[in-house]
């Protein structure tokens, strides 16, 4: 059975995908954006191995998704090769259709453990991590090791089961769908390192990278190097890989003109996207206020629905997004960072429909 990832790699040029957004890019965000313009590829928001090979079960809504967002990839972070393989094991199991490793994150709190962008300076443990996702994707092809072989506590069990009654998965032994696999990552650590960590990664077993034209030390400032990207892409397409980039992609109408441009198969869009998931859509058109807001409020609806317990904190920052170009954005930011129930966003209709 193909793989739909590897089908869309080698049918659609240039290939769109939603970034993974920590914090950002989860349930309620990727079904929205799928609802009004669903990009070709979908990533989740990344998510520990180590956490979840040692039972976080709260991990795992990071990881719920629905049909509608397919094909999409489970994207994991850490360290840890016994926690890959289990990690990937259950990504498997979940039904994802790619398993993405994360070695472009520069946030501190994850690259001081190891994980993230600072697996470019250790070659040796990302082809370790590659290595046991690899292996679990073939054991998982097999069926010669299963979710009971990783000997996880019957809560993590029961989440993972109930993970699959939400997304409507079922495996079917007799025609097993292996995902793909690939690396997200970033030009290097302190300077651009991409003639000796592009070729290293083309050497492994992936189906397509992800680059980010800016290094760790970067961080999100600067302007993304898509000049590098493009040398980057020469060196990948010398194997059987695909390649992807990154950074500063604002619409499709840019993503694909980089594209042609820098030689890449595909482009990720991130940021441009965030109160704004029309970003997507192949034709640029006029968004009213009125959309602007059934928008917002679909999206704080749907958040209040898959997670009750959880505080419109979270979604404030998105909110704001959402009012930006607005004439009167100051003030309606202003009411927006106070809302904390969807009876006092409701509100807020008049005021911010007429702007």
């Amino acid at each position: 059975m193909s793989n739909p990832i590897l089908d869309i790699l080698t049918s659609i040029h240039p290939v769109v995908g939603l970034s993974p957004m920590d914090g950002l890019t989860d349930e309620p965000f990727r079904l929205l954006q799928s609802k009004i313009a669903k990009p070709d590829i979908i990533f989740t928001e990344f998510v520990s191995a180590e956490g979840l090979s040692h039972n976080a079960t709260k991990l795992f809504d990071h990881l719920l998704y629905s049909q509608i967002e397919r094909p999409i990839i489970g994207q994991i972070f850490g360290r840890s090769p016994d926690s890959f393989y289990s990690a990937g094991l259950m990504l498997c199991y979940l039904g994802f259709d790619g398993i993405d490793i994360n070695m472009g994150c520069p946030a501190a709190t994850v690259t001081q453990h190891g994980g993230g962008a600072a697996l470019i300076d250790k070659p040796a443990v990302a082809a370790e991590l590659i290595k046991a996702v690899k292996a679990a994707i073939n054991d998982f092809s097999t069926q010669s090791r299963t979710l009971t072989d990783l000997h996880l506590k019957q809560k993590t069990l029961d989440t993972l089961d109930h993970n699959n009654v939400y997304s409507g998965f079922k495996i079917d032994p007799k025609n097993i769908q292996p995902p793909t696999l690939s690396v997200k990552t970033r030009l290097g650590t302190n300077e651009p390192v991409i003639e000796r960590w592009i070729p290293y990664l083309g050497e492994q077993p992936l189906d397509f990278i992800t680059l980010h034209g800016r290094t760790l030390k970067q961080g999100y400032s600067g302007v993304s190097d898509w000049e590098l990207i493009k040398e980057s892409a020469r060196i990948i397409h010398q194997t059987k890989l695909k390649i992807i980039g990154s950074g500063d992609i604002k619409n499709r109408h840019q993503g694909s003109e980089y594209s042609q441009k820098y030689g890449v198969d595909g482009y990720l869009i991130g940021r441009g996207c965030l109160g704004n998931p029309w970003v997507f859509l192949q034709e640029t058109t006029e968004i009213t206020s009125q959309q602007k807001f059934d928008t917002l409020l679909l999206h704080a609806q749907m958040a209040r629905s898959l997670f009750p317990d959880r505080q419109f904190d979270y979604l404030r920052q998105q909110f704001l997004l959402y009012a930006a170009g607005l004439p009167n954005a100051k003030k309606m930011r202003t009411e927006l960072v106070r809302v904390s129930s969807l009876d006092q966003l409701c509100a807020l209709e008049q005021e911010f429909v007429s702007c």
